[in-house]
């Protein structure tokens, strides 16, 4: 009895210590954090994502929580959020709070590329698993990082979609192009070029433009001259919205108008005038790859409306990789975890993901297209998507109604 005194006595002191798995054991709740863009410029694309992520949360925990091999259990899951307000600065400062002081077990990245670029350091700085989420841009994944997956693929190849279906249709025969003054776009638009040239597009028109760009009039007058017969901008809504109400206003035709973000606040703002405007998503009804019924479970149990809010697909890849990536590794030590990342080979909710030794992964974008005020799907037309729709040429803006 004395003997067992003493040890309990010492382990106060520090002077023995428990097995690590008996501390192990000890552990109640898997705790994952990150930022969300409730507030700022970003929080129309990712108003119900709070909702979203504690629902996903909910129902993993319905079952126990995630397998944790090294316990031989299930653990229950939580996230612990932040307003980044849209700012890098802030989103640092609550990566930081969430390694340090509260303590989690894994990150979880922000919205949009120019968040994580920044919010990244925070992972390397700490060498904490993060799995990145819309992200598109591949500067983010070449800085030689080695605590960071994300699952989109590389920003270069976003609109390879987008230029399937025009070299399938086989209609249009020259294009203009606008970047926003962003690391995303400055990706994506130079490779929206580049594979518009590829299928013999002629590139009338290709210029880049400040996120604060107010008056577009001296770049539609241009673009107006060219007569092109695609119009692709690659931006945020809040610029897209602006361009486009300028595009009516100086009675721009372009017989396409082709978005990268279109999503609801894009619709809500625009109203009829986003009639026909082609864009980006990553998931629509009808898609059935990996663990779709669940999706469509978590979207009708959160209230979130994919077709509005298409990056929702984004959150559940990432989903789908932190599951697998935790019930996988050997235990949820930090270096484990990253290795389970690094090795995932799944059926996510929309196809195949995997990482390269970058860190980048293969989710690609789909191209919808707003008729009758609805999204509809547009392309790929392939086993396993829905029915293709697509409207071209749109009516000029004297016939829209």
């Amino acid at each position: 009895m004395i003997l067992v005194w003493m040890f309990f006595l010492f382990f106060l002191l520090g002077i023995v210590s428990l097995p690590n798995e008996a501390i192990a054991q000890k552990k109640k709740v898997i705790l994952i954090g990150g930022t969300i863009s409730e507030t700022g410029r970003y929080a129309s694309d990712v108003k119900p994502w709070p909702k979203l992520m504690n629902t996903w949360a909910e129902m993993i925990n319905e079952r126990g929580g995630l397998w944790v091999k090294s316990e031989k259990r299930r653990i229950p899951v939580k996230f612990i959020l932040y307003d980044d307000k849209s700012d890098q600065a802030t989103s640092i400062k609550f990566y930081e709070r969430l390694v340090t002081v509260d303590k989690v077990d894994l990150l979880i990245g922000p919205y949009t590329s120019p968040l994580t670029f920044a919010a990244t350091t925070v992972a390397e700085k700490y060498k904490i698993p993060m799995v990145c989420v819309e992200a598109t841009a591949s500067a983010i994944y070449k800085r030689g990082m080695k605590w960071i997956v994300g699952i989109d693929q590389a920003g270069p190849k976003w609109s390879d979609a987008y230029f399937e279906l025009v070299r399938h249709e086989g209609k249009a025969k020259t294009i203009a192009l606008l970047a926003e003054d962003q690391i995303i776009f400055t990706e994506v638009v130079p490779g929206a070029v580049e594979n518009a040239k590829k299928i013999g597009l002629d590139v009338v028109f290709f210029e880049k433009a400040a996120s604060g760009t107010s008056d577009f009039s001296p770049i539609i007058t241009k673009m107006k001259e060219k007569n092109p017969d695609l119009c692709y901008v690659g931006g945020f809504i809040p610029f897209n919205i602006a361009f486009m109400k300028q595009a009516k206003e100086l009675d721009f035709n372009s017989k396409e108008f082709h978005f990268t973000h279109f999503g609801i606040s894009f619709k809500e703002a625009l109203g009829k005038d986003a009639e026909y405007v082609t864009g980006s998503a990553y998931y629509m009804p009808g898609m059935k790859f990996g663990n779709y019924k669940f999706f469509f479970e978590l979207l009708k149990r959160s209230g979130v409306s994919i077709t509005e809010y298409p990056w929702a697909n984004d959150r559940m890849w990432g989903f789908d990789a932190i599951q697998w990536g935790i019930e996988t590794s050997e235990s949820l030590k930090r270096d484990d975890l990253m290795q389970a990342f690094k090795d995932l080979h799944i059926m996510a909710v929309a196809g195949a993901l995997h990482f390269d030794e970058t860190g980048q992964g293969t989710n690609r974008p789909i191209v919808n297209q707003i008729i009758g005020g609805e999204y509809q799907f547009t392309w790929p037309a392939r086993p396993g998507y829905p029915p293709a729709k697509h409207v071209y040429p749109r009516p000029k803006w004297s016939e829209l109604k």
